[in-house]
């Protein structure tokens, strides 16, 4: 049986050193696992507008890698979003550089109706009404629809999605990307992306979606939970022993955020340092718990978060550029953050 591929939301990007690499990686090991005939990307294959060229590169490279994998032979890409350089449907993106001679890739800019494989691809569209109609013109019960934009599934008591489409507007199977978190809603189920993109989706779990050939049209959509890749993690720092063997899973590629509910006696850097190395993690970025309650704090104190607790001086300054994990010259550091003291200073005088 002919297989079809589909693959949420990749946002492609260099958050940290080697993290561009295993997202590429990862998404060759779910080619090859699957071995689909087809590959429907989802769209957002770019996690910026306007990706840097390493991204830009690295992303040709991978689709040239997947179009002479051995029986795959067609890939949709839907344009989503973070693909296109600005809000204009009509605007440049850079997937462009994915359609060359030879190549298997179809990049959906506009609304595609593929009958062969009864497949209608529906990118990003800033206009809902577009949707609408597009959805409108070519559903039936045979065809399954791809999308790269929201709904909003108030029936099931979920707020929050921008969007005036809803369940009823959808009158064919549909598989979404867009939204990151899987939902599954009669004959539509957003897929979600493969991995984790940043920490506010830490505690998700991932999916990619394969659907099989059969006579007459598409069989069910089975999911398949990602347990490899990049992967966004949050702990408290109290509790790092305790979830040591899930924090280090070879599996994955993890970027930890250690969550601080006191200030520590050594230098943040050094700190992140130590975690990375014993919990073998890729990055390891620091939060303190907000320590300000509004309501807690009327009760407790008279502390007032319009007076200052503290004022920028050269004590302060010198400790921030030591520890910052910034790539920006100490030099241009300061004299900024000097220029924050010199305005500060300024508006309490005044």
């Amino acid at each position: 049986m002919s297989k079809c591929l589909i693959i949420g939301d990749t946002h492609f990007d260099t958050k940290c050193e080697g993290y561009l690499d295993v997202q590429v990686e990862s998404t060759l090991k779910l080619v090859k696992e699957h071995k689909p005939k087809y590959i429907v990307f989802l769209g957002d294959i770019y996690h910026h507008r306007k990706p840097t060229p390493e991204v830009v590169v690295a992303v040709h490279k991978l689709f040239q890698k997947i179009s002479l994998t051995p029986g795959v032979t067609k890939i949709y890409v839907l344009r989503g979003n973070h693909d296109s350089q600005n809000r204009s449907d009509d605007g440049l993106t850079a997937l462009e550089t994915l359609c060359y001679p030879g190549s298997k890739v179809t990049v959906v800019k506009h609304t595609i109706y593929d009958p062969s494989l009864n497949f209608l691809l529906i990118p990003h569209y800033e206009d809902d009404d577009v949707i609408k109609e597009h959805l409108e013109s070519n559903g039936n019960e045979k065809t399954v629809a791809f999308g790269h934009f929201s709904y909003t599934p108030d029936h099931l008591g979920i707020k929050g999605f921008e969007s005036s489409l809803k369940l009823t507007d959808f009158k064919c199977r549909t598989i979404l990307g867009h939204i990151h978190k899987h939902l599954e809603d009669e004959h539509v189920t957003i897929l979600g992306t493969p991995w984790t993109t940043n920490f506010g989706e830490s505690d998700k779990d991932n999916f990619v979606g394969v659907m099989e050939e059969i006579p007459g049209g598409w069989g069910p959509l089975n999911k398949f939970k990602v347990r490899f890749g990049p992967r966004f993690y949050e702990a408290p720092y109290e509790a790092l022993e305790a979830m040591e063997y899930e924090i280090s899973d070879k599996n994955y590629f993890t970027l930890l955020r250690v969550i601080l509910n006191r200030f520590s006696d050594d230098p943040v850097s050094l700190l992140r340092a130590d975690i990375a190395n014993k919990f073998k993690v890729a990055y390891v970025d620091i939060k303190f718990q907000p320590i300000y309650d509004d309501k807690l704090n009327e009760r407790l104190s008279g502390y007032d978060p319009n007076i200052p607790l503290t004022v920028i001086d050269d004590d302060i300054i010198t400790r921030y550029v030591e520890e910052q994990a910034s790539t920006i010259p100490q030099e241009m550091l300061e004299r900024g953050l000097n220029l924050i003291r010199e305005y500060a200073d300024q508006d309490t005088d005044s």
